[in-house]
């Protein structure tokens, strides 16, 4: 019964495939014939036959068409349910809208790559993965973790691949839209999290793999909960509701480490892509980091807080392990291993958290700020490069300055 039903998925799937690849090559022939019936209509002198909308050409590059569409879905679909559907695998009558699910998501991540999900040619195929995704889903156990696999998968995956916002934000300016989409983020987040997984093949291979990613895209775009993006840090740390989300989601990051070193598979994927690693410190610190910022807003900023004991760990873990070298110098890309290190050292909040943790708890942190930027003003102010680095640092977080100075007197 479940077996049919997901063919009868994988039958639509196909048709819409279908629909999608052959409907740019039938607008070619139309194009094409009315452009040889404006030429013979010119021709008057010796008039000809039109030339016929459908050659023997055409016949053959449709069933072409076809035949391709029809093998490469059916090779995703076969390797899907070897994949998934194995002895060792669990929920297997959602896996058959699964298996189906992932022929379409694979041609939609092909499309996606190059234009923006929520181009309205795109519609239809998110209507139908959603589809097939709210029939499946009601045969995975409401706790389970894998319906925010599910949902990172199919939905968000499209826009984190690429860092990609909503497609029309104005000004910095979020909308409804962006919100909502923010919330189903954190709901596949959270369902990742703290689900369990009956499948664990599907924890390991997505959950563990691609919590980060998610977590990073959820992190960047995190300011349009705010009124405008810009500055929109210290307007969340006044929001008792996302320095919740901060420390839960540092939380869950800090649980994730413990879970790959229980598996031997992910801690050699981790081995082999140093990106996974350093982008997991950066997030990790960045989350830290925004909750601590909440607490001191909230007035209830501690230095025996566990979070300032795993901020300083994660940062020295980025910075200078103690076992082998960093993951962001192992990556392959000078640039991005240049900007994570940024991110994680040299921008305004981590400047900020670094002279809390040292001016009022006497904590020192790993990494070592690039000042140089600081001279000309230096100069201006009369006082030296790293004073006024200081004073940078002091001037991002003001109002907590302000806080921490009446608390520690």
């Amino acid at each position: 019964m479940y077996l049919l039903i997901g063919l009868l998925w994988l039958v639509t799937v196909i048709g819409v495939i279908l629909f999608y690849v052959v409907t740019p090559y039938l607008l070619y022939m139309t194009v094409r014939w009315f452009k040889a019936v404006r030429r013979a209509g010119k021709d008057k002198e010796s008039p000809r036959e039109p030339s016929p909308f459908l050659t023997a050409v055409d016949r053959k590059r449709i069933r072409s068409i076809i035949a391709v569409v029809i093998i490469a879905s059916m090779t995703v679909y076969i390797n899907q349910r070897v994949k998934w559907m194995g002895e060792d695998n669990a929920n297997l009558k959602a896996k058959e809208y699964y298996v189906s699910g992932q022929v379409l998501n694979s041609f939609r991540s092909i499309l996606t790559t190059f234009i923006h999900p929520e181009i309205p040619i795109m519609s239809p195929l998110h209507w139908l993965q959603l589809a097939i995704y709210n029939q499946g889903k009601k045969y995975l156990p409401e706790n389970d973790g894998e319906i925010g696999v599910w949902q990172n998968q199919w939905f968000h995956y499209h826009y984190s691949k690429k860092d990609r916002a909503e497609l029309f934000i104005m000004n910095s300016r979020p909308t409804e839209t962006m919100r909502v989409r923010l919330d189903q983020w954190w709901g596949s987040l959270e369902s990742m999290a703290t689900g369990s997984y009956a499948d664990k093949q599907m924890e390991e291979e997505h959950y563990y793999l691609d919590f980060t990613s998610l977590t990073m895209s959820y992190f960047l775009c995190e300011g349009y909960y705010a009124s405008h993006f810009a500055g929109s840090a210290h307007k969340l740390a006044l929001m008792p509701k996302y320095v919740e989300r901060a420390r839960l989601l540092s939380e869950w990051l800090w649980e994730l480490r413990n879970k790959w070193q229980r598996s031997p598979e992910t801690m050699e994927f981790i081995k082999k892509n140093p990106k996974l690693e350093a982008m997991y410190l950066y997030v990790l610190q960045a989350e830290l980091t925004q909750y601590l910022q909440g607490t001191i807003n909230q007035h209830q900023f501690r230095c025996d807080n566990i979070a300032i004991e795993r901020y300083v760990a994660a940062r020295k873990q980025f910075v200078e392990p103690d076992n082998g070298t960093a993951a962001y110098k192992r990556m392959k890309s000078g640039e991005e291993s240049k900007r994570l290190y940024k991110w994680s050292v040299d921008n305004g909040q981590a400047r900020s958290i670094r002279y809390v943790l040292h001016h009022y708890c006497g904590i020192e942190v790993a990494g070592r700020e690039d000042n140089s930027r600081y001279a000309e003003w230096a100069e201006i102010h009369k006082v030296t490069v790293d004073q006024e680095a200081e004073n940078g640092a002091k001037a991002n977080f003001q109002d907590e300055i302000k806080i921490l100075e009446e608390q520690f007197k």
